[in-house]
């Protein structure tokens, strides 16, 4: 049940516990998370202590569904039910550790089709990796992460104690363990005994996961994922980045580490589908003869050094594997792929092939480095000892086919499952951002209260003010793309957004502003924005071939109101000044370098219109309903991809729990800087007038909100 203030569990399996002086649950406000280094495991009673009940075999239907393909790719001879030898390849692959032939034959006896049976049918092998035989897990005994001074405090008791019991009377156990020498004990009671396997890791990889550790081995993310899947992805996103955000150590970028797998595969079963793919390609290959190498050169058709998609699937066939389905070939391609490139090159396809019980004696180590790899010499050896180039065992037809069924199924369904993914990924993202702006407001309006300082941003029933000029940045701000931004000048700060940076604000952070006009979006809004830049954006050749006179106009987006990043900016300026709506300008009121303007953006998106104004004058207007009706009369139309100027239009309706500055899906569009100084943002539609009534003065205050 750990969970920051405020914040939501995860579910951890019940014997990871953290004491209460490493962290309260009843602590308020925003708190740093101390590092995990030492853990207890405790043993309360060992007389109590007995083994947790079989899992449920009636588990989820898409981790079914991944089972039954991992069940279909080691049932080597297609006949429903394995063998021994087929039995101990997949729980090997299921638990990372080879079962014994005592182990095997009791699997076979108690979970087989009768009485002296020697194969296993589909349920009887599911119920094994349920039942808790292969991986038992102990009630009653505990791994707790524990602070330094409690770990300090228990190692002085044991050396106090030495062979005596702990506590007299008691026959509890106790261990220290340091997770960051490899989960070795330091120090042990003297009747403790070792747990499982299993429990043992499952409860270090969990506490590793809670410390933010981003790099695992195959097999200790195998165990995490069994450990965390059931819990949501998203939730386990949301979890991760919350507790990192209150760490004193860098934030890295977790999505190009191990961890990433974590946020991706959704339980044990689709880790053991992908497994079960390498293992059945490795098998077929020494059933074969075949080098690595050689395999390699024979599947890569086209010879572009990489194997697509296409290929390894027309490889598995080649090797014996039947009925895949365009689903198994993107699994497959997913967990070899390292750079993302959605190809499978050499060193990857060497990877995926490499034999776990080999790999487990290499050097790799937790933080992600790898030691000698003595196989790395055996593939050189390999290409070495490879004679002449292997014929092509997939014919140019096959390749054809094969490219399009996977293209028809990645139009049809992976695009949206990856779309839906990262979809999942950025809402997590953005509720941990909007929890960590809830703490740090509450932990503001102490000080507000006790006269330390001002709120910042300043917000009521209808607006919301975020200030530059002072000296700390406003609650609910954070950073994109690696932006960097401070304060700077004395007596005259303002934030300055570096090129290829945006920022984005939390807008309702106290929930005072709603959705509006009968939408669930804020639908009548005005935003101001006080602004400058030290340089318009560039002008550049339209292609290289052309001459200076080929020259185009760049932009630089001001305003994105899509919430998930998922479309253009709505509001741009371009090379001469000029503020452009879905990137239709009018340049008769323009922007200068050098001078801090007021670009205000009036929208009713229920009427569809929208008028921008650079220091109170009208620079531009969209107006979607007059643009409708004379569409029939006109032969041009807006290229822009932005979705409808309509009630609760994703792009031009402002989100309530998000608002972005200066980003664009486009990096072309963010390649000059901009300074800034505050940004309102209204819950209504001013008037022209109102607008007219912005001076130099607003520069100080906001004549609107003393009611001039």
């Amino acid at each position: 049940d750990f969970k920051l203030y405020k914040g939501k569990p995860v579910v951890f399996p019940p014997y990871v516990q953290v004491s209460d002086n490493y962290f309260n649950r009843t602590w308020g406000g925003e708190r740093r998370i101390k590092n995990i280094i030492m853990t207890m495991e405790w043993v309360p009673k060992p007389s109590e202590v007995k083994q947790y009940p079989p899992r449920d075999l009636k588990i989820p239907a898409k981790w079914r569904d991944a089972f039954d393909t991992a069940f279909r790719m080691f049932d080597q001879d297609n006949s429903g039910t394995m063998e021994m030898t087929e039995v101990a390849k997949m729980i090997r692959a299921a638990t990372d550790a080879q079962p014994t032939q005592e182990e095997l034959k009791a699997i076979m006896a108690k979970f087989g089709a009768g009485a002296g049976s020697n194969s296993l049918s589909k349920d009887g092998l599911l119920e094994s990796l349920q039942s808790g035989t292969l991986r038992p897990e102990y009630r009653g005994r505990y791994t707790v992460a524990v602070s330094l001074a409690e770990a300090e405090t228990i190692r002085r008791i044991m050396h106090m104690r030495l062979e005596k019991k702990l506590i007299d009377g008691s026959d509890m156990q106790l261990a220290l363990r340091c997770s960051e020498a490899k989960n070795m004990i330091f120090d042990r009671s003297s009747n403790f005994q070792d747990p499982p396997r299993y429990q043992r890791e499952a409860s270090w990889q969990s506490l590793r996961y809670l410390n933010c550790d981003m790099y695992f081995q195959d097999a200790q993310l195998n165990t995490l994922i069994r450990a965390m899947q059931y819990t949501p992805i998203r939730e386990r996103v949301v979890f991760f980045m919350t507790i990192l955000g209150c760490r004193r150590r860098a934030t890295y970028r977790w999505k190009s580490t191990p961890l990433s797998k974590l946020f991706k595969i959704l339980s044990e079963f689709h880790m053991l589908k992908n497994r079960s793919q390498a293992v059945r390609m490795r098998e077929s290959m020494k059933e074969k003869g075949l080098l690595p190498y050689d395999a390699f050169r024979m599947f890569n058709v086209k010879k572009t050094g990489q194997l697509s998609p296409a290929e390894v699937w027309g490889a598995l066939v080649w090797l014996g594997l039947k009925d895949l389905t365009p689903k198994d070939i993107f699994g497959f391609v997913e967990a070899a792929d390292k750079n993302g490139d959605r190809n499978i090159d050499y060193q990857e396809f060497i990877d995926i092939l490499r034999n776990p019980d080999a790999a487990a004696k290499e050097g790799k180590q937790d933080d992600g480095k790898l030691g000698d790899d003595d196989d790395d010499d055996d593939d050189d050896d390999d290409a070495k000892n490879s004679k002449s180039a292997p014929e092509a065992i997939i014919s140019a037809e096959a390749l054809k086919s094969y490219e399009k069924k996977l293209l028809a199924y990645e139009d049809k369904e992976l695009k949206e499952e990856g779309k839906h993914q990262m979809r999942e990924i950025k809402e997590a993202q953005m509720a941990a951002q909007r929890r960590r702006a809830e703490i740090e407001t509450e932990e503001e309006e102490k000080q507000v209260m006790a006269g330390q300082m001002k709120p910042n941003p300043d917000s009521s029933e209808s607006c919301v003010v975020w200030d530059f000029t002072t000296s700390r940045k406003p609650v609910g701000v954070a950073k994109l793309n690696d932006s960097h931004y401070h304060m700077r000048r004395q007596g005259q700060n303002y934030l300055k957004v570096y090129a290829n940076s945006a920022i984005t604000l939390t807008p309702n952070i106290r929930d005072d502003l709603k959705g509006n006009m009968g939408g669930e979006r804020i639908n009548a809004y005005t935003i101001v924005m006080e602004v400058k830049f030290d340089s318009l954006p560039c002008q550049k050749k339209a292609s290289d071939d052309m001459k200076d006179g080929g020259m185009v106009s760049t932009e630089r987006a001001l305003l994105n109101l899509n919430r998930l990043e998922e479309a253009d900016a709505m509001l741009t300026v371009d090379s001469d000044g000029a503020v452009g709506i879905a990137g239709v300008y009018d340049k008769r009121i323009k922007m200068v370098a050098k001078k801090w303007h007021f670009v205000t953006v009036v929208a009713d998106c229920k009427e569809g219109k929208m008028t921008v104004y650079i220091d109170g004058m009208p620079a531009n207007t969209l107006d979607a309903k007059k643009a409708a009706s004379s569409s029939s009369s006109s032969s041009s139309s807006s290229s822009s991809s932005l979705a409808p100027l309509e009630l609760d239009s994703q792009d031009f309706s402002v989100a309530p729990d998000k608002l972005l500055a200066f980003f664009s899906t486009d990096s072309s569009k963010m390649d000059c800087e901009i300074d800034v100084k505050r940004i309102w943002l209204y819950r209504d539609a001013k008037s022209e007038t109102m607008i007219g009534l912005m001076n130099e003065e607003f520069m100080a205050r906001d004549p609107w909100r003393v009611g001039r």
